[in-house]
C-alpha cells in the first residue's frame, strides 16, 4: 500500500502565489507612477531653468546698455502704475506698467518665441523708485501643459554721470 499523507510536504499553494503576484504588481505600478511624476517634474524644472536663464541674460544685456539706450525707455509711460486691487488694471483703467506682457509691454524680443517656446518682454519705470534711476523688469512666459507660466526678474539701473 502507498501512504497518501502529505504531512511533511513543503511549498507554496496557488493562493499564496497569486497573493504574492498581486502585491508585486501593485508595487510595480506604484514605481511606474512615481517615474511618470519624476519625469514631469524634471521637465518643468528644465523649462523653469531655461526661462530664468533667458530672463537673466536679457537683464544683463539691458543693464550693460547706456541709460539712454532706446531699449531702456518706458515706451508707453505706464512704468509706475500700480495694481492696487490685484486685478491687472490700474485706477485709470490701464494695464499696470512693470508687469505688462504681449502687446502692452514696453519691449519684446524680436525673435519671440525664442527657441520656439519662450516669449521675452521687458518693461521700464523711469525715475522709479528715485530720480535718475530706472526699474527694469524682464518677464519670460511659456506654456506648460496648457497653462501659461512666467518668470520675472527686476533690477535697477542708475544714470551714472
Amino acid at each position: 500500500m502507498i501512504d497518501m499523507k502529505r504531512s511533511n510536504e513543503k511549498g507554496f499553494s496557488l493562493i499564496e502565489i497569486m497573493i504574492a503576484i498581486t502585491v508585486f504588481a501593485i508595487g510595480i505600478l506604484a514605481v511606474g507612477k512615481m517615474q511618470i511624476t519624476a519625469i514631469k517634474g524634471n521637465s518643468f524644472a528644465n523649462d523653469l531653468t531655461k526661462a530664468a536663464t533667458l530672463a537673466r541674460d536679457r537683464m544683463e544685456e539691458l543693464i550693460g546698455l547706456s541709460y539712454t539706450d532706446p531699449l531702456n525707455f518706458d515706451n508707453d509711460g505706464d512704468g509706475t502704475n500700480q495694481d492696487l486691487n490685484n486685478d491687472g488694471i490700474d485706477d485709470n483703467g490701464n494695464n499696470f506698467g512693470l508687469d505688462d506682457t504681449n502687446a502692452t509691454a514696453d519691449h519684446n524680443d524680436p525673435n519671440n518665441p525664442v527657441d520656439g517656446r519662450y516669449n521675452i518682454f521687458w518693461n521700464i519705470a523711469t525715475d522709479h523708485p528715485i530720480n535718475n534711476t530706472k526699474e527694469i523688469r524682464v518677464i519670460v512666459t511659456w506654456m506648460d501643459r496648457g497653462t501659461q507660466k512666467q518668470v520675472s526678474i527686476t533690477s535697477m539701473k542708475a544714470d551714472i554721470i
